[in-house]
């Protein structure tokens, strides 16, 4: 063993690698085979014989099928002639994920029937069989076959065999995903990158970084498909039927487009005159109550309808595509392109974080906690979701925040730079170190290179307002202490402070502030609102105010960061709480939610202690205190502020989840590492689970969300998923 271990260490790497995948590709068929495909192997047609069910004896037989109809969809077989092993039923109707059980009465339990098995199945589609595995007490008295969802249709049993003989039918899906996952354990055991460092420099680091987002923009191409089985990108502009449309045929980017074509702000919707006779039109109840017809969720002010979503999206997808094409994106794609935007943007936001805060990070923890931020940060979800136009402003409001960190983050360095070789006198002599400084000074591109990264900073700020403005205040603290450092810094001069740092961040900042609050004010007589107030939804906005209260506050932590998902025994084994509480003292909005620290990846905050309280005279150390500190409080800061002005709701927890995830991300990276002590390998180990549970959960969410898309547009691919787990 020894002299193969060694020999193999001799081969070329290349080799070793194509031999670990194909080891991990025959280690997977040998799992597929001796697991999934175990009861293959242990069939028994001497004792459990292949039997056909005559089904024109049952109730509801028409002729050809046993139809079961949406309000009794439940058939029973009485007095079968074998014992039974397994049920196999072809079933034909509806397009639909069906989930059903399975009741028996056999000789142990004659009298009363027992849930034995479940089962999901698509009537409509390629996964119209299902087989459930039993295992009778002798002869079954009944078998019983009750569908848990109701039908929007008859479904039709076309036949029921006991005992069918299984084929052993490889699942090539399941196989490749193993084989995926065992070459990626084979390779980092052979390359030993638990024990490597990450070095920003090195051409394996980069390979392996960018193999990474690749990987995460290749999933995020398969979210987009697996939302509708058309995998519809574009339609076409939308009538004027459709756009008044109360329904919301069209969402509210369509709306705002063709009112700006129309050279108009108000959303061109009808108004119904009634609305002006309430006491209070955003009373729901009153609108209920009178039956008053109104466009939900839209700013209603001055007797006209506006939009009060960021048009971030609109800027950035719609206008694009509609002046490419003449036609508009639908919302999932608008979402997926949103969503690649937002991954290339997090990796940028990781580069310049390295830079900025220069940890000691460990290569594996890096690659894997690039990939759990991504997953841990809800982002898979909100393009999952993105058939909602809800989620598309942000969406964009995350991307533009990663983009604002990353370009804060290399603005800072760049002023750094200069300022270290101004003041340099240790390392090198006081020529050298004038020479260096008038090298820096000289070179007209690196004073352009700083006016540029601020100048995009300042706009990255504004596209966060545009996407959702109580964003900006994660922004803002963290940039803060930052860009007070670089104000305060003597080693840079005054020109450099002012002309080639403050300015080229302020003229954009201050320009599209100065646009954003004349478009408030021309539609709602305020520079300050963006009509969230007037908006015709749940409740009456405008009563929500902040307020401090210890008791909201202790329930924001528990809702936004706390909250359990819940879990179930099948696939997908998790989803949100839809947990009620009436303690608040009024009305607050709830829906379905969980906290953030149920991505393990979070729970990395908590490091943040430990580096508080270590004594450093290294100014990134200091640095690196003071930022994480004020971010941290920008979180919670932004977290009571969503829950008092909004409510519980996943959409406003998201509003802190990449702060949170990058913060977290950065705490493992510096203080865990594979040392040779036992707790820290031990510790490290916890690390990498969780970060692994992280990502498992983030791709999770794809199928259990708000809109659950995937179960109900693609219910064929939502199953042949869910069989992976399943068999």
């Amino acid at each position: 063993m020894k002299k193969l271990k060694k020999r193999f260490g001799q081969l070329p790497q290349a080799v070793q690698a194509v031999l670990l995948l194909l080891a991990a590709a025959v280690l997977s068929f040998v799992i597929e085979a001796g697991i999934f495909h175990f009861s293959w192997f242990t069939q028994n047609q001497e004792a459990y014989p292949e039997t056909e069910l005559d089904l024109s004896s049952v109730d509801g037989w028409n002729g050809e099928a046993v139809a079961l109809l949406p309000e009794s969809a439940t058939a029973s077989f009485d007095d079968l002639p074998v014992p039974v092993r397994s049920v196999t039923i072809r079933t034909s109707g509806p397009s639909e994920v069906l989930s059903g059980t399975v009741g028996i009465c056999d000789e142990a339990n004659a009298y009363k029937t027992v849930g034995a098995a479940s089962f999901q199945v698509n009537p409509g589609g390629t996964q119209n069989s299902f087989t459930v595995r039993l295992d009778s007490h002798g002869t079954l008295a009944r078998f019983r076959i009750t569908f848990t969802d109701e039908p929007s249709a008859p479904v039709f049993l076309l036949s029921v065999t006991l005992n069918a003989r299984q084929p052993f039918t490889v699942n090539f899906l399941r196989l490749f995903l193993m084989t995926a996952v065992f070459a990626a354990v084979f390779l980092a055991l052979r390359f030993r990158l638990a024990q490597r460092e990450y070095q920003q420099g090195r051409w394996d680091c980069r390979l392996l970084n960018g193999s990474v987002l690749v990987l995460c923009l290749l999933i995020c191409g398969f979210v987009f498909y697996a939302q509708n089985a058309d995998h519809s990108m574009l339609r076409s502009y939308p009538t004027l039927e459709e756009i008044r449309s109360p329904e919301m045929v069209v969402d509210v980017y369509m709306q705002q487009l063709d009112a700006f074509e129309k050279g108009q702000i108000s959303l061109d919707l009808d108004v119904n005159p009634e609305l002006d006779t309430l006491d209070n039109p955003y009373d729901k109840g009153e609108r209920v109550k009178k039956e008053i017809a109104y466009h939900w969720d839209r700013a209603y002010y001055n007797g006209t309808y506006y939009s009060y979503f960021g048009l971030a999206p609109l800027f950035m997808v719609y206008y694009p595509i509609f002046w490419l094409t003449g036609m508009l994106p639908t919302t999932a794609f608008a979402g997926f392109l949103l969503t690649a935007f937002t991954i290339l943007m997090i990796f940028a936001a990781v580069q310049g974080l390295m830079r900025l805060f220069a940890p000691r990070a460990n290569l594996l923890l890096f690659l894997l906690g690039e990939f759990a931020v991504i997953c841990g940060s809800f982002l898979y979800l909100l393009e999952a979701s993105a058939s909602s136009f809800y989620y598309l402003p942000l969406i964009s409001a995350i991307g533009w925040l990663a983009a604002f960190l990353a370009l804060a983050s290399f603005a800072f360095c760049a002023c750094r730079s200069v300022s270290q070789a101004r003041t340099s006198s240790g390392a090198v002599s006081p020529q050298a170190a004038s020479l260096k400084y008038a090298s820096a000074k000289q070179s007209p591109w690196k004073a352009w290179k700083r006016v540029l990264l601020f100048a995009l900073c300042g706009i990255s700020l504004v596209m966060i307002v545009l996407s959702r403005p109580n964003m900006a205040l994660l922004a803002a603290a963290f940039a803060a202490p930052l860009f007070l450092m670089i104000l305060l810094d003597k080693g840079l001069s005054w020109r450099q402070r002012l002309l080639e740092s403050a300015c080229p961040f302020l003229v954009p900042a201050v320009i599209g502030a100065a646009a954003v609050m004349y478009y408030n004010y021309i539609r709602f007589g305020s520079v300050f609102e963006f009509g969230t107030s007037y908006q015709l939804t749940e409740s009456d906005i405008r009563w929500n105010g902040l307020t401090l209260s210890l008791h909201h506050f202790a329930s924001m932590l528990y809702h936004y960061f706390m909250e359990s998902f819940v879990y179930t025994e099948f696939f997908p084994f998790l989803r949100f709480t839809s947990e009620k509480c009436v303690d608040f003292g009024n009305y607050l909005y709830q829906e379905c939610s969980a906290g953030l620290f149920q991505m393990p990846l979070n729970l990395g905050i908590f490091l943040l202690a430990p580096v508080l309280l270590t004594r450093s005279r290294e100014k990134k150390d200091s640095r690196k205190k003071i930022v994480l500190t004020c971010l941290l409080l920008g979180i919670l800061a932004l977290g009571y502020v969503n829950f008092m002005m909004g409510g519980i709701h996943i959409r406003y927890v998201c509003d802190l989840s990449l702060a949170l995830s990058l913060s977290s991300f950065l705490l493992i990276l510096d203080q865990v590492h594979f040392d040779n002590t036992r707790s820290a390998r031990i510790l490290y180990v916890i690390v990498l689970c969780a970060l692994l549970v992280t990502i498992g959960r983030g791709l999770l969410l794809i199928f259990s969300n708000e809109l659950n898309n995937v179960l109900l547009n693609f219910p064929d691919l939502y199953l042949k998923i869910s069989r992976i787990f399943h068999g």
